[in-house]
């Protein structure tokens, strides 16, 4: 499952980052970089077999988590600007689906591989 997040997120990171480009900053920049190289690492981790987090994980993991909250913040300030203006362009609707869906394929994606992570370190525990 992780394996398989972990190529949908790089996926909706391209989408987006191509949907977004047209008034990106450096914080969309920095953000999307930070949720392909977490998920390239977390392709890594599952390939090797080994799910131990370095300090680069974590530092990697809070970065993507500020930027999924802050990308589902941001698509939801468009829906209710939309439903605010009664305005509803096709843009719009495009940047708000796909924000949304990237932020919360991201956040359980996050999710499971904390799981895994703490399930690989108690198991390492318990066998010493």
């Amino acid at each position: 499952m992780i394996r398989t997040l972990s190529y949908l997120n790089l996926i909706f990171a391209v989408l987006y980052f191509l949907q977004y480009l047209q008034n990106g900053n450096s914080f969309v920049i920095s953000g999307l970089l930070a949720a392909v190289v977490f998920n390239w690492m977390a392709l890594r981790s599952v390939e090797n077999g080994q799910f131990k987090w370095t300090a680069f994980h974590w530092i990697l993991a809070a970065l993507t988590l500020c930027f999924a909250v802050l990308t589902g913040y941001s698509a939801v300030a468009i829906l209710l600007d939309a439903i605010e203006y009664n305005y509803y362009p096709i843009s719009s609707t495009l940047l708000f689906g796909s924000a949304l869906l990237f932020s919360s394929v991201i956040l359980f994606h996050l999710y499971l591989c904390l799981v895994k992570s703490i399930q690989k370190k108690s198991d390492q525990l318990f066998d010493n």
